[in-house]
């Protein structure tokens, strides 16, 4: 299967990586062409799909876990410098949509889950409990008690931990029937993963 190429960077240390579908398998060159790795369809155990922070959005993570547990990522937005990221769906979908239709042969001895793991959602979840009651905590004070204006600042810090409360609720990953993404990559943008926390 031929498909465009899609370019994702995780964050600096990865660096760039040019994801395609091979007759056997997924590949991932550097830019220029220099191979890096392939994972073939027969060898692939597990499918994750999953919603992700991405500076101050968030986007949605594919991760593809082989029988000798190596483990590769790509997702619908790039990194591309400290707290900024660049929108890649068009070629995240048409990657995932090719992925799905070549794994349908071996969809019997495939792990397809939606969702965090449930160490990472609780992880997050409380980070976000966290910032919102220290935010809170000085908000009150601060306002309340000694009157100070500035105290307004802490507001955005407050909506910003319940807005990971809420994306990182602890919940297990869902199992989905593959067939959902092998359609078109035309009818892929409403049967993606929601990005916000109901849709894991």
């Amino acid at each position: 299967m031929t498909t465009p190429t899609h370019i994702d960077c995780r964050n600096a240390a990865s660096g760039q990586l040019e994801f395609r579908l091979t007759e056997t398998g997924l590949a991932w060159n550097r830019p220029g062409g220099e191979p890096v790795g392939e994972m073939a369809f027969s060898g692939m155990r597990q499918v994750r799909l999953a919603v992700e922070m991405a500076g101050q959005a968030s986007q949605v993570v594919c991760r593809i876990r082989d029988e000798d547990g190596r483990e590769i990522v790509f997702g619908s937005m790039r990194w591309t410098g400290p707290g900024r990221w660049e929108l890649a769906v068009e070629t995240f979908q048409i990657l995932l949509h090719g992925l799905h239709a070549e794994l349908l042969p071996y969809r019997g001895r495939i792990d397809f889950l939606e969702g965090q793991t449930m160490g990472f959602m609780l992880a997050m979840f409380i980070g976000g409990a966290l910032i919102a009651a220290l935010c809170l905590g000085f908000f009150v004070l601060l306002f309340f008690v000694q009157e100070k204006p500035i105290s307004l600042l802490l507001l955005p810090g407050v909506a910003a931990g319940v807005w990971m409360m809420r994306l990182f609720k602890p919940r297990r990953p869902q199992p989905y029937d593959p067939e959902r993404y092998a359609g078109p990559p035309a009818s892929l943008g409403n049967q993606m993963p929601a990005t916000e926390g109901d849709g894991n």
